[in-house]
C-alpha cells in the first residue's frame, strides 16, 4: 500500500523528468504503475479471506486525509532536475523522511490510489473499544451496524462486499 500511495507522485516527477534523464523517468514510471497494479493484486486477493464481524459503535470520515497527504505531490514543481545527482539524492531522502513519517504514524490506509479507485476511509472503533481505519467501496457508514471486515494489517480493515 505504502509504494502505491506515491504512484502518481512518481508520474508526476517521471513526467517533469523526461527531459533530464529518460531512463531514471521510465523507472519511476514502472515503479507507479507496478505498485498500482500489485495494490489491486492485494486487494483482490484479501477479499478471499474470511472475514470477521465487527460490531460499530463510532464512525469518523478520514477521506479528507488524503487532502494533506496531497502537500507531498508538490515536491516535484520544486524545480528537481533528474540529471542533477545533487538534486535526485535531496528528493530522494525526502521522500525517505516522508515515507518514515508515513509507516511509522499509521497512515498505510491515507492512499490518494484508494480514493480515485472509489475507496473510502473511515475511521471506526468496534464495540471492544479497539479504533481501527476501515477501507470500504461505502460512502456511508451507520453507527451500531455490523460489517464484515478482513484485516490487513494491526489497525487497518478492509471491508468484505
Amino acid at each position: 500500500m505504502f509504494l502505491s500511495s506515491y504512484a502518481p507522485l512518481f508520474l508526476i516527477i517521471a513526467v517533469r523528468g523526461w527531459r533530464d534523464s529518460r531512463s531514471l523517468a521510465i523507472a519511476l514510471a514502472a515503479i507507479a504503475v507496478l505498485s498500482v497494479l500489485v495494490l489491486f493484486v492485494f486487494l483482490h486477493v484479501v477479499r478471499k479471506l474470511a472475514a470477521d464481524k465487527v460490531a460499530v459503535s463510532s464512525v469518523i470520515s478520514r477521506d479528507g486525509d488524503a487532502m494533506s497527504y496531497i502537500v507531498t505531490y508538490l515536491l516535484p514543481f520544486l524545480a528537481v532536475k533528474l540529471n542533477d545527482p545533487t538534486d535526485v539524492v535531496s528528493l530522494g531522502v525526502v521522500l525517505f523522511v516522508i515515507g518514515l513519517l508515513y509507516v511509522n504514524s499509521n497512515m498505510i490506509h491515507t492512499n490518494p490510489v484508494l480514493n480515485i479507485a472509489g475507496y473510502h476511509i473511515f475511521e471506526i472503533e468496534d464495540s471492544n473499544g479497539k479504533t481501527t481505519a476501515l477501507i470500504c467501496k461505502r460512502s456511508y457508514i451507520r453507527v451500531a451496524s455490523d460489517i464484515d471486515a478482513i484485516s490487513v494489517g494491526d489497525y487497518v480493515l478492509l471491508e468484505k462486499r
